[in-house]
């Protein structure tokens, strides 16, 4: 990365990721990657994405440092700085010189090109943020965080989780390994984490363009984001992704799993309900709207031994039996079955709305528990 400095706007929000939701699936597609590469180093690898941000340039003097205001993509911006920080100094504590120096120029600007201290830092948070900041990012090696002043802050934390998780990374097959998983894991992180960047000139309306980014295109369902990794795991796995595509998961994308359902006061596709049914269904726990995505995530990785392939094939099975109960429940004629509807009395339903939370809660769990069955 070239000399220069990202400046964090003061009006955005101060640090707000986190471990469940953004640390660990980082670090989790980080060491998958450099697990790959390990595997296979003379194989050509793909890169992993990581999204868009969106920079506008400052008009700064030759001499000085570039500068460019960071418009969209501060949170991540944020966090990959923590993580290579992290990284670089566990690399370098292992022994492993050479990676740990190619790490360096992407967390710190050339002395030369400092004019002040804080010239140093690629990325600078906004005001709220830049204590801790300053200190993680400062601290020696290797950091005793509990003496750290910001040491409850989330960027500490972060900074604290990465080190952890590398240190245990790069000694998991002993101690004659460590160099070599020291040199993927940073060849992983340098060139195999990629992100794309909308560079704006210092007269391009940033506001704008943000606003398109973020509010005026499609969003993105909890089915359409685990539809693409799905099937991006399925092509690094070797599967026949067309045939996957036209058995376990095409029905997803007709008219029943497309209808809109609602949920309190929003309206979601019905794909997107049943896939937050079968994920509290599978872990046991409960799992909000907005999470249904990265929870999958985290469970199709504690499932890792597992191919994806036979994850499809259970969701696909525990659909089929979900859509069974949801049609027979609007038939409201006809004789009873095990998955047909129950008619109550106005009293027995309010005695069972007031046990179970609603009979549409209660048929939830019977597929589910079908499901398990089958």
């Amino acid at each position: 990365m070239q000399p220069q400095r990202l400046l964090v706007p003061l009006f955005q929000r101060p640090y707000v990721w986190n471990e469940e939701l953004q640390w660990e699936p980082l670090w989790k597609d980080l060491e998958r990657v450099a697990t790959r590469l390990l595997q296979s180093p003379q194989t050509p690898q793909a890169p992993h994405f990581l999204g868009a941000i969106v920079l506008q340039q400052l008009l700064t003097s030759t001499s000085d440092l570039q500068q460019r205001t960071v418009i969209d993509g501060q949170q991540r911006l944020t966090t990959l700085q923590l993580l290579l920080d992290a990284l670089h100094a566990e690399v370098a504590a292992a022994g492993a010189v050479m990676p740990a120096a190619r790490l360096e120029p992407l967390i710190a600007n050339a002395e030369a090109f400092r004019r002040h201290k804080e010239d140093r830092f690629k990325v600078w948070p906004t005001n709220r943020d830049r204590p801790a900041f300053n200190e993680v990012m400062e601290a020696a090696a290797p950091v005793d965080y509990q003496k750290l002043v910001h040491r409850a802050s989330r960027m500490v934390k972060a900074h604290h989780y990465f080190a952890g998780q590398c240190r245990a990374w790069l000694t998991a097959e002993g101690p004659e390994q460590v160099v070599a998983r020291a040199e993927a894991i940073e060849r992983s992180a340098r060139e195999l984490l990629q992100i794309v960047v909308i560079d704006l000139t210092a007269n391009e309306n940033a506001q704008e363009i943000f606003e398109t980014l973020n509010a005026r295109g499609a969003v993105l369902t909890a089915a359409d984001l685990i539809k693409n990794f799905v099937f991006q795991r399925l092509l690094e796995q070797g599967a026949d992704v067309e045939e996957a595509y036209s058995q376990y998961w095409e029905t997803f994308e007709t008219a029943f799993w497309e209808e809109p359902v609602n949920v309190g006061r929003v309206s979601i596709p019905r794909s997107s309900v049943f896939l937050n049914h079968w994920l509290i269904a599978r872990t046991g726990e409960e799992v909000v709207a907005r999470e249904v995505f990265s929870r999958f995530k985290a469970y199709a990785d504690y499932q890792a031994g597992h191919p994806m392939l036979a994850l499809l094939q259970e969701i696909h099975r525990a659909a089929a039996i979900y859509r069974e109960f949801t049609e027979k429940a609007e038939v409201l004629d006809g004789s009873l079955d095990r998955v047909g509807p129950v008619r109550l009395s106005s009293e027995d339903a309010g005695e069972r709305g007031h046990q179970a939370g609603s009979p549409r809660a209660a048929g939830s769990q019977g597929w589910a528990a079908a499901a398990e069955a089958d």
